[in-house]
């Protein structure tokens, strides 16, 4: 019992201690400053991964990069049954995202393509499964822009 106590107090002085600090910080100081965010592809994607990742202009810096945001959504079929219709449907979000130089828009100095997707089965009721679909949309978007806010810190 009293080994545990002393286990845990260890544990708890060596987190506090050691420099962690969460990802997400809201108060972090970013590593990168933007100076104009280009969209193509799907808009409303671009749109909620700048608003989740929490991409804004910010010319305050001296040097800023042109972000670029290209982004698609495919709804695949993956499985039909014997009578021919669609059984398991795969949604998937890609996004590339480039950073520019601001100086010369040609010259890319850091690109990545962030790729998130996931399978569910068919239903009867079709609103239902409109609904799930714009769910899933929304769960693969938040998981790709905390992607990026990782790829953008480092």
């Amino acid at each position: 019992m009293i080994i545990k106590k002393f286990i845990y107090i260890l544990i708890l002085l060596a987190l506090t201690n050691c420099g962690y600090q969460p990802i997400y910080n809201k108060s972090k100081n970013t590593n990168y400053s933007i100076k104009d965010i280009e969209i193509e592809g799907n808009k409303k994607i671009n749109r909620k991964i700048i608003t989740f990742a929490n991409l804004k202009e910010n010319n305050n810096q001296a040097y800023s990069y042109n972000v670029s945001l290209n982004s698609t959504k495919k709804i695949e079929i993956v499985s039909k049954d014997q009578a021919g219709t669609a059984s398991i449907f795969r949604t998937t979000i890609s996004v590339n995202l480039s950073l520019k130089d601001p100086n010369n828009k040609n010259i890319i100095v850091k690109s990545k393509n962030f790729t998130s997707s996931f399978s569910y089965n068919n239903t009867k009721n079709k609103f239902d499964l409109q609904q799930y679909q714009k769910n899933i949309e929304e769960n693969l978007i938040i998981k790709i822009a905390e992607e990026i806010i990782i790829f953008l810190n480092l």
